[in-house]
């Protein structure tokens, strides 16, 4: 029986802020528009940009994509350098 590496799956912190900046900047929108109009707190999305609210739930991440109008797996997608 194969047990499943689900650390596989396991989601780069760092690549997820570098795409939200990305996607953010390119619709013009603030900090406070995106925390305002996804539901989420203005400290959220501040503790996020800054690379401090490490443990993110998917969640989160659903309701930023919906207001952003893109999908979770472009805030995931590992750009390359």
């Amino acid at each position: 029986m194969i047990k499943a590496n689900w650390n596989i799956h396991a989601y780069n912190v760092g690549m997820i802020i570098v795409n939200l900046f990305k996607v953010k900047w390119n619709k013009r929108y603030t900090g406070k528009e995106l925390a305002k109009f996804s539901g989420l707190s203005t400290t959220t999305i501040t503790k996020l940009l800054k690379g401090e609210h490490v443990d993110m739930k998917l969640s989160t991440l659903e309701k930023i994509a919906k207001f952003l109008d893109c999908s979770v797996i472009d805030l995931l997608e590992d750009v390359p350098d």
